[in-house]
Order: structure tokens, then sequence, then C-alpha cells
């Protein structure tokens, strides 16, 4: 029997309100729960204060850059995944992203923003595994 899908909680940040409200817009008939933020600072201390499942972020930022929020993100709770986007595309830009742990990259303009929001139902079956998985061993040490 399958199970419910759990509502998972996505932050989208970009400093760009214009990509925040496309986005905001895209997954709005979608069962997530969506935060947006312009600033990454802050979007890190949301991160600390609050959970969130998913965080989609830009790359190019001023005050952090995309890439040292992905590396804080992962240092604080690895669990959390993390989809990059960029219009400053480069291969080092992404290959650093998948290498401080990024589950995918996008770039701007996007070509399909439906794209996005397949790649967040990727990550959220990913975590619905992990999560029954967990499920599982907890049940099993009752």
């Amino acid at each position: 029997m399958a199970e419910k899908r759990k509502k998972y909680k996505i932050l989208i940040v970009d400093d760009d309100q214009n990509i925040l409200n496309m986005l905001d817009l895209a997954f709005i008939n979608t069962s997530y729960d969506i935060t947006t933020i312009d600033h990454p600072l802050h979007a890190y201390k949301m991160i600390e204060n609050e959970h969130y499942d998913m965080v989609i972020s830009d790359i190019q930022m001023p005050q952090m850059d995309g890439l040292t929020l992905l590396r804080k993100i992962k240092n604080f709770n690895g669990m959390i995944q993390v989809v990059m986007m960029t219009a400053h595309i480069s291969i080092s830009n992404t290959l650093d992203a998948f290498r401080y742990g990024a589950v995918d990259i996008f770039f701007k303009p996007f070509a399909d923003i439906n794209e996005i929001i397949l790649a967040a139902d990727g990550v959220a079956a990913k975590l619905d595994r992990v999560n029954n998985i967990l499920r599982q061993l907890t049940d099993g040490d009752r």
C-alpha cells in the first residue's frame, strides 16, 4: 500500500526577486511548502532555526555565494538536499556544486521551469525512501 507523501519544505534562495516570484508561482500547484528569501545569510539562519528538507539556491549572490551556502548547509545537516541554479555557467561552478553535495544544477534562464519541479519530485522520492527505511528500522526496534 502506498503511503501518503510527507509535505516537504523547500527554501528557495536567490537575490533576484523576479526569479523568486517565478519559482514560487511554478510550485504553487505542488504539494511542497515553499519559502523564498533573497538574502543568503538570512537563509542560512533560517536553515539553522527551522527544518527544511530541500534548498534551491542561486550560485552568484552578494553577501555569500551559493557554493559557500551549499557547503555550510551540508556541514550543518547533510540530509538537506540542495539544488543549485546559476546564470554564470562554468565548468568550475558546476563541478564544485556537485563536489560539495548538490543533487542537481540548472542554468538560467530556465529552458523549462518544470524541470526544477521534476528535480524536486526526484529529491522527494529519495527522501520518501530514506524516511521509509528509517521507519522500518525504528519499527523493528520496538
